[in-house]
Parts: C-alpha cells; sequence; structure tokens
C-alpha cells in the first residue's frame, strides 16, 4: 500500500473523490458523468493534453475497497451534490489542495455531509452533521492541541489533512499509476 501522504510531494494541485464500495462506472455515474464514456488507458500527459481540449478530467481505478476519482487540473468533485450523490448508502471523502488556499477535506456519509474543514480550522468549527467524528485523529495527527484548538505553529497542515483521511479511512493510491502509469479516464464536463 502506498497510501495517500506522498501526493503533496509529486502534484501541486489536486481534487481526489473516494467512494466505499463503489465500482469505478458507478462513481463516475454518481459524479454526473456518463460511464460509457471511460477511456481505458490514459497516461498523466494523456490526461492534460484531454484537459485542455475536452474539460475537466479524472483518472480513475480502486484500491483498498475504494473507487476513486483524482483531478490534477480542476476540481469539479467539490460539488457538493454531486458528492452527496456519490456518498449515498456509503462513505465518501474529497480532498482538494488548490496549490494555494483553499485546501479542503470533506467527508460524505450517506447522502450527508457527515464533516468538512479547512486546515488550521478548531474542533468548533469543523462543520456537517458529525463534526466531532474526526477529532480524535486529527489530535492525533497533530492538527489539534488536547483542547480542540488549533496548533498555530502547524507548518504542514494540508499533509496533516492527508494523514488523517489515510489513517482514518484507509485510502490507498497507487503512486506508480498515477506519477507514470495508465489508468482509465473521463471526462467530467
Amino acid at each position: 500500500m502506498d497510501g495517500i501522504a506522498w501526493i503533496r510531494d509529486v502534484f501541486d494541485a489536486y481534487c481526489i473523490t473516494f467512494a466505499r464500495g463503489l465500482s469505478v462506472a458507478e462513481l463516475v455515474h454518481r459524479m454526473g458523468a456518463d460511464p460509457e464514456r471511460i477511456l481505458p488507458s490514459v497516461s498523466p500527459d494523456e490526461a492534460l493534453r484531454l484537459a485542455e481540449d475536452e474539460g475537466p478530467v479524472a483518472r480513475l481505478g480502486t484500491s483498498g475497497g475504494w473507487a476513486f476519482a483524482v483531478e490534477f487540473a480542476s476540481a469539479e468533485g467539490t460539488d457538493r451534490r454531486a458528492l452527496q450523490r456519490v456518498s449515498r448508502g456509503t462513505d465518501a471523502v474529497l480532498l482538494l489542495d488548490s496549490g494555494t488556499p483553499p485546501y479542503w477535506f470533506v467527508h460524505a456519509r450517506d447522502g450527508e455531509i457527515a464533516s468538512d474543514f479547512e486546515p488550521g480550522v478548531e474542533a468548533e468549527q469543523i462543520g456537517g452533521t458529525d463534526p466531532s467524528f474526526l477529532v480524535p485523529a486529527m489530535r492525533e495527527a497533530g492538527m489539534l492541541l488536547p483542547d480542540g484548538t488549533a496548533d498555530p505553529d502547524d507548518w504542514e497542515p494540508e499533509r496533516r489533512i492527508l494523514t488523517v483521511a489515510e489513517r482514518v479511512f484507509s485510502l490507498d493510491l497507487p503512486r506508480t499509476a498515477l506519477e507514470d502509469g495508465s489508468l482509465p479516464a473521463v471526462v467530467l464536463a
């Protein structure tokens, strides 16, 4: 397992949508794209060219029981209604790093936003229907101090978001395939 914390070292920006127990085709459908338009084998360079020519592109796959859609030149996955659709009957996790703020984490459970936050928030500022769910993991990762306040000396909160998501949800991305290999992909527009 490669985990997901490595992605920040390799890519300047990304938007990743994970859905537990869904097939790639079902994830694509719930995100609002046509599963019939999934391209079976797309390299990172081909995905960027496709995005320039046709619009937002997600590279796709499954790992550790989760389907994933990784966007490097767009953030279509941040649509909350789409994320709520993706999470119906399951869990979905969205991770956004636009290269500069905003950075974002959203966990949706069975059609509801369970928790969402930006790095640097305090425990009481976490949104969603179950904002306390991630607080213990955020404390353990160093994002929150024992009293629930944000650590003012945290210089890597974006990396800590990845660490929390990786630990709590056992998320994994195939590093070699994302960096240099071919994966299925779809135009999201």
